[in-house]
């Protein structure tokens, strides 16, 4: 249901319970505004004005269904706090903890235009990252990300940096498991790589953004990005989950604005995974955008990993272009098995207004990095002339090895 929000904000939750549904949804407003009335005499203005109101109750079956909770402003200190009011107001009490409810999820969640002004949103979007790469509107983008995870110098990872950038790769990033251990420091491994990009990119005059992995404390992280940034990173990457989702928008806020942020989600399938249950995916997606990143992941039509499917991928893609005001669209990342067979079903789907993130896809080319890079472009070629990946490989070699 549509809502002419103005002083309220809506989140849209999943229950299953024991009790009446409707019911539940007006203990639900209750408790995760003002809790009940304990003064003496009638409820104030002031409390009334504080207090939750139930938008929608749609039960599907006796106890089950979706509810909409229309919650006050008025609660919320949007100045200084506006990330950890809403999150708090939605998931922060009783909801999710309530022995009478089999399963609750936060399914999603609107605010009105003058919420959106309290957050930074992306600094760039697909057509800003475009620019940022002198790359045409139709040029497929390919990113790819360092693997092994662990266990490579920075030289190493230099090296692999370098090869990938002459074969064409406009984007990479480390892997949220490079953790800058001692073998392979941020400011060293940073150095090397932003060394080998420019050599890469004089040779080939493309340029590639390489975003580091900065995450950690958050009395930290303004230092790693500094680091980062001294030694020639494009663009960062920080993990919210590990280190915060405020860091996404404290960095947002406090970096170079020309310099794009890659909003990396892994945990949120912990929250989302279980049926019914938790987080929907939808919402991470929606406050990644809302706090600032510029890259978040969805998972490859046909990969490996939950959240492959065509409707939920479509689902977060929408999240993430959808016109709010004042707020850019996040670029989705497509990765978690793209290859070149599985390509064409995200090229579909996205046309060229996504990132294609293939790790292994590239990485593991038994001919090398150019030529997985290479077999992919390939795959972009035969998808585009309406030609199966199978034919195009009898003439492409690089293909052929992968398919």
């Amino acid at each position: 249901m549509a809502y002419n929000l103005s002083d309220h904000f809506r989140a849209t939750f999943y229950i299953e319970t024991r009790q009446e549904l409707s019911q539940v949804a007006e203990t639900m407003a209750e408790i995760e505004s003002t809790g009940s009335w304990l003064g003496t005499g009638e409820p104030t203005d002031l409390y009334r004005r504080c207090r939750a109101e139930v938008g929608d109750v749609r039960e599907v079956s006796p106890g089950k269904g979706e509810v909409d909770i229309l919650f006050p402003i008025v609660n919320l200190d949007l100045e200084q706090s506006a990330f950890p009011g809403l999150w708090l107001t939605m998931i922060g009490g009783g909801t999710h903890a309530l022995l009478a409810y089999e399963k609750s999820r936060l399914m999603d969640f609107e605010v009105p235009p003058h919420v959106l002004r309290s957050f930074p949103g992306p600094a760039f979007g697909p057509e800003g990252t475009r620019e940022l790469l002198d790359a045409g509107p139709d040029e497929l983008l390919i990113g790819t990300i360092i693997k092994p995870t662990a266990g490579l110098t920075p030289e190493e990872v230099a090296d692999l940096c370098y090869e990938a950038a002459q074969g064409g790769v406009r984007f990479i990033k480390d892997d949220e498991k490079m953790l800058n251990p001692a073998y392979c420091p941020l400011r060293e491994r940073v150095r090397a790589v932003s060394d080998k990009l420019k050599r890469a990119e004089d040779e080939t005059s493309k340029r590639v953004l390489y975003a580091p992995h900065i995450s950690t404390r958050p009395e930290y992280l303004l230092d790693n990005a500094e680091i980062a940034l001294e030694n020639g990173a494009n663009a960062l990457m920080v993990n919210f989950f590990a280190a915060g989702f405020s860091s996404l928008e404290t960095l947002r806020r406090s970096v170079d604005p020309a310099v794009p942020i890659y909003a990396h989600c892994g945990g949120k399938e912990a929250f989302g995974r279980a049926v019914g249950q938790g987080v929907d995916p939808c919402v991470v997606a929606r406050f990644a955008r809302l706090l600032g990143g510029d890259f978040f992941r969805v998972s490859t039509v046909g990969g490996y990993l939950v959240g492959s499917g065509a409707d939920e991928v479509q689902s977060l893609a929408n999240v993430m272009s959808e016109p709010l005001p004042g707020i850019k669209p996040v670029m989705p990342a497509v990765s978690g098995g793209l290859n070149p067979r599985t390509l064409g079903p995200n090229l579909e789907m996205f046309g060229t207004d996504a990132l294609m993130l293939a790790g292994t896809g590239i990485t593991k080319h038994p001919m090398g990095i150019l030529a997985g890079t290479t077999a992919l472009r390939q795959a972009a070629e035969a998808f585009q002339t309406g030609v199966s990946v199978e034919e195009y490989a009898l003439t492409h070699e690089e293909l052929r090895v992968m398919v």
